[in-house]
């Protein structure tokens, strides 16, 4: 009858696939006997080519690596190994007779993990062996992880978009356009579009403080109040972002808020009502001379700050001709590569020299003009933009 022996703590937590590479014979079986022992699948080879022909066959979990090797030394053969997406991340060790500052230098540099110097012992070996079979273990679980994180995040963007008006509203005599830039695979800007009664038009833009998925999720719930006391309240903007803010306030305890400016169109008359918890000022500009006839200032705090807040509302009359742009600070705080503000003196230079533009080619134009000017500095804030014109033909 044969005795079962319970496994080593090796064997039950490190296996692995090792690669041992080593011109000398005697090396060679020494080592590959001890990993042996371990229950470690060992793959020796007695040189560089057939070293890497190994590898790329079959990706191993470590290699052990002599230097002095002929025609091709170890690390020669850890270059080339590090320069194939294949097999760059394996873990070399290396072991070598050679002791000096340089020859470990050296190894570290082309790409090794650590480094053994003969006549080595068992005991090292196994240690080493074990603690970089750990990390690469580590390593993999992270990445997995991270490649887990990724998809959520990527299916939360695009569960969040949909939240959004995937088409903008028909108004006759009027064009409506928005669009959305997030930073990240989740956005704290948001945007909407609401119909009322009385032929209304509701238009809303705001900024989450902070990114993330914890202002995606602030966005998601400042984004289900808005709408809901919107239709409860369709001729008062300010008291719908009194509403909002009071929820917000008393219904959470994330230390959140939001920028908001809320406005209601009466397209018939060219009247918007309009209320500014915060946000950036949105811009009126007259079409024919480019001057910016109405900057439309806050009119209160941000939401989700103090509960007993209120926010007045004020009033503009669009005629034929003007053009409104609605936008978040991640238009006007977007950096070039010295560091400076695109600013809204640029925002207005750029509305001007695209004034004949639709309202959807003067979206494009305007971001087309911040990219070049951020130039190869890569976006840090969300940004969402949207016109407003009503055409001069009526």
């Amino acid at each position: 009858m044969t005795q079962n022996h319970p496994k080593s703590k090796l064997e039950n937590s490190t296996k692995g696939d090792i690669l041992v590479v080593d011109d000398t014979p005697a090396n060679l079986r020494l080592l590959s006997q001890m990993l042996n022992e371990q229950g470690y699948q060992v793959r020796p080879v007695p040189d560089g080519q057939l070293a890497l022909a190994a590898a790329r066959a079959k990706i191993p979990d470590l290699i052990l690596l002599d230097i002095r090797m002929p025609d091709m030394d170890g690390y020669q053969v850890c270059e080339n190994l590090k320069a194939e997406t294949s097999t760059k991340d394996i873990p070399i060790i290396f072991i070598s007779a050679l002791d000096a500052v340089q020859d470990k230098v050296k190894a570290f540099t082309v790409g090794g993990v650590d480094y053994i110097t003969k006549p080595f012992h068992v005991e090292e070996v196994l240690a080493r062996v074990e603690t970089h079979l750990t990390l690469r273990k580590l390593q993999a679980q992270l990445e997995s992880a991270n490649t887990k994180m990724a998809k959520e995040l990527a299916f939360a963007g695009e569960m969040q978009k949909s939240f959004f008006p995937q088409e903008m509203p028909n108004i006759p005599g009027w064009q409506l356009t928005v669009t959305m830039k997030s930073a990240r695979e989740t956005s704290g800007d948001f945007f909407d579009w609401i119909l009322l009664p009385r032929g209304y038009v509701g238009i809303l833009i705001a900024d989450v403080v902070d990114k993330g998925v914890a202002a995606a999720l602030f966005m998601a719930l400042s984004w289900s109040l808005l709408r809901t006391y919107a239709g409860n309240f369709p001729a008062h903007p300010e008291t719908v972002l009194t509403s909002v803010n009071q929820r917000l306030v008393a219904d959470t305890s994330a230390k959140q808020f939001v920028t908001v400016f809320y406005a209601v169109l009466d397209p018939a008359t060219g009247r918007l009502v309009y209320s500014n918890a915060g946000h950036t000022p949105p811009i009126v500009v007259n079409a024919n001379t480019g001057d910016v006839i109405h900057r439309l200032e806050h009119t209160g705090k941000p939401l989700g700050l103090f509960e007993e807040e209120i926010w007045e509302q004020k009033v503009v009359e669009l005629v034929p001709g003007d053009l409104m742009v609605i936008y978040t600070d991640g238009i006007t705080e977007a950096q070039n590569e010295e560091g400076e503000f695109f600013d809204e003196i640029r925002l207005v230079e750029s509305v001007q020299s695209h004034l004949e533009s639709p309202a959807q080619n003067l979206v494009d134009a305007l971001l087309t003009d911040v990219q070049s000017f951020m130039g190869e500095t890569s976006q840090s804030d969300d940004i969402a933009l949207a016109v407003l014109t009503q055409e001069s033909d009526l």
